[in-house]
């Protein structure tokens, strides 16, 4: 696989024109250019927009990016609404690449939906080991995402990846417990919305918990989000609002009468460079899906230069895109770092 980066529309577009029937194309950009370039792409190409892109020079925004594979070991299904229509589409292309312990799912979800848990909900066939790395795609000004298989607009899609090299799957989380847990007394699921922690109104309870005024809760968001705990891991669920009824609406799903974790922020870069030592081989090419609060972070504290220099010298052969959200195996996450590792 090859990371590439187009600094204008019109050097996408010239790559477009030459591109071999043998090679396919994956390419984040922002709606406005996934929109100009979706006329021009054959099949084999893939759009999805963005709220930033990652380059082989590091952070972007503006640009297109994205990489080139093989077509021979790829196999591009559709994914409908409701999810489960594809549900068998998909488990034929599973079923082809399940042995390989080297094969993977690349899931693009528009961003705008909610419909990420349904989606990996339907994935109820696929081993729970087998590796699954996603974003979900960000929206325009009018608050539409664009994925595209080609010149067809489609909601979300999904590739397997049939590789023939070792592959690993990373997920980064700069946040760290506090110690303090959140019981989900009430919450609608589908509404991704809390309405009460400890059986008082959550954005109450929440700021009690933070030690800040329930007024200034939404202030905190950015550091404090909030983590779901599952067996080992950890998977970070972010605030988006506090509404009127002392509710919080989340960007992933939270469910009643489960426990959830306060979360603060550690030093990213120091995160960073642990997470890069897990790596159990030097790899030869990144696909980096980093959220966006994430970016939103980065940016206000200049981050993203110390950041790139790091990644950047782990791996050259880098590309990826800011997202409204993560999967990592069969979980949404948010405020997360996925990488996916090729040999």
């Amino acid at each position: 696989m090859k990371a590439l980066s187009f600094l204008t529309l019109d050097e996408a577009k010239r790559h477009l024109e030459v591109l071999g029937d043998s090679r396919g194309l994956v390419l984040f950009a922002s709606a406005a250019a996934v929109r100009q370039l979706s006329p021009l792409a054959p099949p084999r190409v893939l759009l999805c927009s963005t709220k930033g892109e990652y380059t082989p020079e590091g952070y972007r925004s503006g640009v297109v990016t994205g990489f080139e594979y093989d077509t021979s070991i790829a196999e591009i299904t559709e994914i409908v609404q409701p999810p489960v229509l594809s549900s068998a589409r998909l488990k034929a292309a599973y079923l082809k690449v399940k042995d390989n312990a080297n094969a993977f799912l690349l899931l693009l979800c528009d961003g705008t939906a909610g419909m990420e848990e349904t989606i990996l909900s339907s994935l109820f066939f696929v081993d729970p080991d087998f590796k699954v790395i996603g974003g979900s795609a960000a929206d325009d000004e009018n608050g539409e995402a664009y994925i595209f298989i080609g010149s067809r607009r489609v909601q979300n899609l999904g590739v397997f990846f049939d590789m023939s090299v070792r592959t690993t799957l990373v997920k980064e989380n700069i946040y760290v417990p506090t110690g303090n847990t959140l019981l989900v007394t009430e919450a609608d699921v589908f509404a991704r919305t809390v309405y009460s922690f400890n059986g008082r109104p959550a954005s109450a309870e929440y700021a009690r918990a933070l030690g800040v005024p329930e007024g200034e809760l939404d202030r905190h968001f950015l550091s404090n989000p909030l983590g779901k705990r599952y067996a080992d891991d950890l998977i970070i669920s972010s605030p988006m609002t506090v509404n009127p009824d002392q509710s919080v609406t989340f960007y992933s799903q939270i469910m009643s009468s489960t426990y959830v974790e306060v979360l603060n922020s550690a030093d990213p870069l120091a995160v960073l460079e642990e997470t890069l030592e897990t790596s159990p081989y030097k790899p030869s090419f990144v696909l980096n899906i980093n959220c966006t609060l994430r970016d939103q972070l980065f940016t206000r504290d200049n981050l993203w230069a110390a950041f790139d220099e790091k990644m950047l010298s782990f791996c050259g052969n880098t590309t990826g895109f800011i997202s409204y959200g993560e999967q990592y195996y069969k979980k949404h996450a948010n405020q997360t770092m996925i990488l996916l590792l090729v040999e």
